[in-house]
């Protein structure tokens, strides 16, 4: 064997021996020991065993040291640096990384519209999770979020962790049919119109399934799909029910209405409107041309409109004439007629129950008007209250003195005392045998009757309602009125 043979084969023992020696001293060498990055949970006591692991062959015992601290109640990775020692007091320092398991989950899939809660978000894989306090760092933001993926703060015993949140919408929405009636004149129905109760969490779009011709008189199936902010769908069938309306209104009743200057003719009295689809049309009347102040024949026009369009116009002619002279004779025969056949419906009757009924017939017979009467004609007014039946407070304050003369009734005109811009108001004083007191047949709005009243109680009634000035008149004028009251306590029966 050659030289050059012989120090290669030395060469070779030597690398040999020097291996043996790296392994024997606790060396890295491949199959030896293994250094590794354990996963703990939190308040776990690391210990150097939990950094390495050994061979079946390793042929050396290692003792292994942490060089500083390694706290785990912090999730997430750390650095730490160990060292190895072997049995031959080899030794060599590696840095390590552990990892503190979380009391949280990474992250959590919610349903949207179902509660978000902090116990869902808990790793229950953790025993030592039981204990722990947990809770929102801002539940309120939490409460508010939509759909999408949020970082969530929530503490641990009062340290701040993180989690995903992740709201997710998979359920379709739901909603109910509604058969939708259409005509020519209501238009293209939109498709909101034909669903009814939608459920989902989140808004939802109608839109029709496909074009749809509702020009018809033939029902029409449609299908409506409902899409949700997430994209989910549902298909609704429903039902257009179509009719083309070409039959217009009917108006009844219309006639030619005679009416006397000044007064207000009463224009929808006894007009109808039909329709042959059931619905009741709108009935608009025409009177711009007339002047009630003038003598003379005006047009008025009646139209009716349905819903589908169809509409009908009647005209008519009112005729404003001049009130005829109207005589005390007339007034006395018309309150007589008037008397014997509604106020004296008894022959017991009392002063008060006549009385009484004078009162409720005036205060109810006659309507309201806006036109003040003529007071420089009381014969007229009269005349009017009875016959017409229609008036303001003068008329009916006449119309009841002639009620009350036919019964033997004496009264007094009396008047309300007015300053600048305030309005008139007529009533009377009636004595019935107790003295003069207070009959105002027009009605006051409220369940207070001004009949047979003190002049203490419509002072009392007045003053309870802030209108000093509706009674308001010159006591020096009239008669002196009795004070004793009919009612047991001054005010309502």
């Amino acid at each position: 064997m050659s030289f050059r043979n012989i120090s290669k084969l030395f060469v070779s023992a030597l690398v040999l021996i020097f291996a043996a020696a790296l392994v024997s001293c606790g060396g890295s060498k491949g199959d030896d020991y293994k250094i590794i990055s354990p996963v703990v949970d939190p308040g776990t006591v690391l210990s150097g065993e939990d950094f390495i692991i050994t061979s079946a062959f390793t042929r050396s015992e290692y003792d292994v040291t942490i060089n500083e601290a390694a706290p785990t109640d912090e999730p997430g990775p750390h650095d730490v640096s160990v060292t190895v020692t072997d049995g031959h007091g080899f030794e060599r320092t590696h840095r390590c990384t552990y990892t503190v398991r979380s009391y949280l989950r990474d992250s959590v899939r919610i349903e949207i519209g179902n509660p978000v809660t902090v116990e869902k978000f808990i790793n229950t894989d953790i025993d030592s999770y039981r204990g722990r306090v947990f809770e929102f760092d801002d539940p309120l933001t939490v409460a508010s979020y939509g759909i999408g993926t949020y970082k969530i703060g929530i503490l641990v015993d009062g340290m701040l962790e993180y989690s995903s949140l992740i709201l997710e919408d998979t359920t379709p929405p739901v909603a109910s049919p509604v058969t939708v009636h259409i005509t020519a004149q209501t238009g293209t129905p939109r498709a909101e119109d034909f669903v009814a109760d939608i459920k989902d969490a989140t808004s939802v779009a109608c839109t029709f399934k496909e074009e749809y011709d509702f020009n018809t008189t033939v029902d029409v199936p449609v299908v409506i799909i409902l899409t949700d902010e997430a994209g989910n769908t549902a298909e609704i069938s429903s039902l257009a029910t179509c009719a083309v309306d070409t039959i217009a209104p009917e108006i009844h009743g219309v006639r030619d209405i005679t009416a006397y200057v000044g007064t207000s003719p009463k224009y929808r009295d006894g007009i109808t409107v039909t329709d042959d689809s059931g619905e009741v049309p709108h009935l608009e009347v025409d009177v711009s041309r007339v002047n009630t102040n003038v003598i003379g024949s005006y047009e008025i026009t009646y139209s009716a409109s349905d819903t589908s369009g169809n509409k009908t116009v009647v005209h008519a002619t009112v005729y404003i004439v001049e009130k005829p002279k109207v005589t005390e004779a007339d007034v006395e025969k018309l309150a007589k007629e008037i008397y014997d056949g509604s106020i004296h419906t008894s022959g017991d009757m009392t002063k008060w129950d006549i009385a009484y009924a004078i009162f409720k017939w005036t205060r109810d017979r006659i309507s309201a008007s806006d036109t003040p009467y003529d007071t420089t004609d009381p014969t007229g007014a009269a005349y009017a209250g009875l016959l017409d039946r229609t008036g303001d407070s003068f008329v009916r304050m006449c119309a009841a003195r002639a009620l009350l003369n036919t019964a033997g009734i004496s009264n007094r005109q009396i008047e309300r005392l007015i300053y600048s811009g305030e309005s008139a108001h007529y009533w009377l004083l009636v004595d019935i045998g107790d003295g003069f007191y207070h009959f105002d047949p027009t009605p006051t709005g409220r369940s207070y009757e001004p009949f047979m009243r003190t002049d203490a109680e419509l002072d009392a009634y007045c003053t309870q309602y802030n209108i000093e000035y509706y009674y308001r008149y010159d006591r020096s004028k009239y008669p002196t009125r009795g004070s004793s009251s009919y009612y047991k306590d001054g005010g309502d029966d």
